[in-house]
């Protein structure tokens, strides 16, 4: 992956932690916050989490699945990307006139 798709790939994440955040453990949370908010390393993660560094990067590595399989469950991401996209075309009519 070049770095415009690690971006949009980190972009699109963080749409889904907003969405579904909720819907993670308080542990999962806790290491995706550190790792995409606070930009922890994974070894600076195990250090405030008190766990090892495999656990920590686990703990990131579940976040994120759990978050696509959400997204593909629910759809409310893509949901809300077609809306926006209606919503500019709408006002692109009104504009036009």
């Amino acid at each position: 992956m070049d770095e415009e798709d690690l971006l949009e790939r980190r972009v699109y994440l963080n749409k889904l932690y907003d969405l579904y955040s909720p819907l993670l453990t308080e542990k999962q949370r806790e290491a995706y916050e550190y790792h995409e908010f606070s930009d922890l390393s994974v070894s600076e993660m195990a250090e405030r989490l008190e766990t090892s560094r495999q656990a920590a990067f686990d703990l990131l590595s579940r976040a994120r699945s759990r978050l696509s399989e959400l997204e593909g469950l629910l759809g409310i991401c893509s949901r809300i990307e077609e809306l926006e996209k209606r919503i500019q075309r709408l006002e692109e009519r009104c504009w036009d006139k």
